[in-house]
């Protein structure tokens, strides 16, 4: 809730931190003005809730379809 209004707010990231911890990086609206921020937020939180679950399950690691080839870096001159 932001300025009086429920805002939806994607999430992009969750990180688990060394003390138990869960945070989410979400890109948001917060105003209403269309200026979309990203920011981070602890879960849970009084006044946060679920929209909406994703279908999709999260990733656990690097998917390697997505990873391209490392940059030539030309000749190694010494």
């Amino acid at each position: 809730m932001s300025a009086g209004k429920w805002r939806r707010a994607p999430v992009r990231a969750r990180q688990n931190w060394p003390d138990g911890t869960v945070r989410y990086q979400v890109e948001v609206d917060l105003l209403g003005d269309a200026r979309v921020r990203t920011l981070m937020y602890q879960w849970p939180q009084p006044r946060l809730r679920v929209a909406r679950r994703s279908a999709s399950e999260p990733t656990r690691g690097v998917d390697e379809t997505r990873q391209g080839d490392m940059p030539h870096r030309g000749p190694v001159s010494g």
